[in-house]
Parts: structure tokens; sequence; C-alpha cells
């Protein structure tokens, strides 16, 4: 499934935005080679994309622990992509009063999974973004 440059067919398709075509790509590598981590990887990155992140979260957590063992991906990539979705996820979740518990539960998952990874003081402040004792930075340009 990876041609000379080490680059999946699935990663080709993300990377062309076709998400669904990337997930069945994926699922091809895995029945292939169920303990590589990659075609987890993949998959998470094209369900995060289709925001399908439960499904995400599920194939990152696949891909954390099959990487323990064969040390193919890049820390730095999971650990970012992982962050990205589930931010992703808890904004998708609405900014109502009752959205905040499931949010917080969303950024908590990261913690969870990557206890000591390079997000875990900007989960903490997500949280509490997400808890309403945090106000945003961020300022939107004028346009």
């Amino acid at each position: 499934m990876s041609d000379n440059y080490g680059v999946t067919f699935a990663q080709k398709l993300i990377q062309r935005g076709e998400y669904e075509q990337a997930i069945v790509a994926a699922d091809k590598h895995a029945d292939q080679d169920p303990e590589n981590p990659e075609p987890y990887h993949d998959r998470a990155r094209a369900r995060a994309e289709l925001g399908r992140y439960e499904e995400a979260f599920a194939d990152y957590c696949r891909a954390i622990k099959l990487d323990q063992t064969e040390h193919v991906l890049q820390d730095w990539e999971v650990d970012d992509g992982l962050f990205s979705m589930l931010i992703a996820w808890a904004q998708s979740l609405g900014t109502s009063v009752q959205a905040q518990s499931a949010q917080v539960q969303v950024m908590e998952r990261y913690l969870q999974l990557l206890p000591n990874g390079q997000h875990k003081t900007e989960t903490g402040e997500w949280i509490l973004r997400f808890r309403g004792l945090l106000k945003s930075t961020f300022v939107k340009p004028q346009s």
C-alpha cells in the first residue's frame, strides 16, 4: 500500500480531499496488515475531516497502541492530529451550557490517551475555556 516515498494510498487520497475513498483504502490496508498503525492513523485523519469524530478517536487509539510496538508513525503528527480533531469535535457540540460538560469530556480524552502529550497544557486551557473560565485571546481580523 505504500509507494517508494513512504506515502500510503490513503494518504494521497486525503491530500486530494477524497476522504471516503481514503477510508476504503485504509480499510484494505488494515485488512492486509492489521498490526500496522498507519492505516488506522490514515483512517482517523479521514474520518476527522468528515466530522466522524467518535470513529476517528477509536482509530487514533488503535494507531497509538499499535505504534508503541511498531514505531512507524511520527509522534508529533499523531499528537497534533488527535489534539486538533478533539478541539473540532468539542466545538461541533455547540455553545450551550448543556454542551459544556460534553466538550470537557471530549478534551479529557486527550489527557487519557496521551497523558504526557505535547498539548497537555493547551488541553487544560481548552477545558477551562469550554467551562467558561478562560476567555479566548483570539481576535478575528477586521476585513
